[in-house]
């Protein structure tokens, strides 16, 4: 919302002859007649009264109508501007890997999954116009939360997410794929994706990657698949202890399979080997996969106008009124 403005500005320039006419009137000086005031009930003689001292008032209430009525002419108002913002976002199902092999400690000073945690809701931030909802899986995969605009939520489970939330171990991809994609077939949204985020290969799970990859592309959903971590032998946090030391796994990375799903799905595949590279791997998902904001900007105008008429009409009649009922001129 603007200030206050003037629809037909222009009209204020009857103010000039206006002014010209009060000046004639009240700064002029010139020679008149004495007028003698008869009230509604008698004569006044000799001395002054209250009416006869306050009927130049009634003269000024003649011009004060009149330059109510010119504001009145420009059309006071305010001007209003409003937008109106249609969002088409995208639908995205974010599928986390909570296997035990999510304990590497590659990503010093912190392990996988705790940057992986910090990484997802970084993501989460810029997905603004996005439902996201939220699957986890290690060897069984579970829904924690459906697609949803509210995304404080949504990071509020990822914080509590840890390495009990699934009881299974083991990486079933094709089954956290399939679900993740399960709960998008009545989305009406105008893209549809799966951020997948894992380190290791596919050995649980009822369903195999390639032929939820394969369901997914059938119903237009994109599979971006993020592995992260090293190949090799990679020690585990939280194993230490001081009788049998830190522990190691040897991690086996199945990048050829995450390659394709992404591939079938016209997705794509990113190869994380430290922090920065998966930081970067995520912004740019995030700016291949933008949301549309339809923005559209109204402007109106809330007229004053009748206010001030409905001002100039009562000083008017206020006048005419002292005129006729208390006071009188006579030549």
């Amino acid at each position: 919302m603007t200030g206050f403005q003037f629809r037909f500005p222009l009209a204020l320039l009857l103010l000039v002859p206006y002014l010209l006419l009060v000046y004639a009137v009240f700064f002029r000086k010139r020679v008149r007649r004495a007028s003698v005031l008869i009230s509604s009930r008698k004569l006044v003689h000799g001395k002054r009264g209250i009416r006869s001292r306050a009927y130049p008032v009634v003269n000024l209430l003649r011009f004060a109508a009149l330059f109510v009525l010119i504001i009145a002419l420009a059309g006071p108002g305010r001007s209003l501007d409003y937008t109106s913002v249609k969002n088409r976002g995208i639908d995205i199902m974010i599928a986390l890997d909570l296997s035990a092999s999510m304990r590497g400690e590659d990503f010093q000073p912190k392990n996988r999954l705790a940057v992986a945690k910090e990484v997802v809701k970084d993501f989460i931030d810029k997905r603004k116009n996005d439902r996201i909802g939220l699957v986890v899986f290690a060897g069984e995969a579970y829904l924690q939360c459906p697609l949803t605009i509210e995304h404080d939520m949504i990071k509020d489970i990822v914080d509590d997410l840890n390495f009990d939330t699934v009881s299974v171990d083991g990486t079933a991809i094709g089954d956290a794929i399939a679900l993740s994609a399960s709960r998008m077939l009545n989305s009406k949204a105008k893209s549809r994706m799966i951020l997948l985020i894992t380190d290791g290969m596919s050995n649980r799970g009822s369903i195999d990657p390639e032929t939820a990859a394969k369901t997914c592309a059938e119903i237009g959903v994109k599979v971006y698949s993020v592995g992260i971590g090293e190949n090799g032998k990679v020690s585990l946090s939280g194993t230490g202890n001081s009788f049998m030391g830190k522990r190691y796994l040897v991690n086996h990375f199945d990048e050829t399979t995450l390659k394709e799903v992404s591939k079938v799905t016209s997705g794509k595949f990113y190869r994380a080997q430290s922090s920065g590279v998966f930081w970067e791997n995520i912004r740019d998902i995030d700016r291949l996969e933008k949301s549309d904001v339809d923005l559209k900007v109204y402007h109106d105008f809330a007229d004053r106008s009748l206010f001030f008429i409905l001002i100039g009409v009562s000083l008017f009649m206020l006048e005419v009124i002292l005129r006729t009922a208390v006071f009188r001129k006579v030549p």
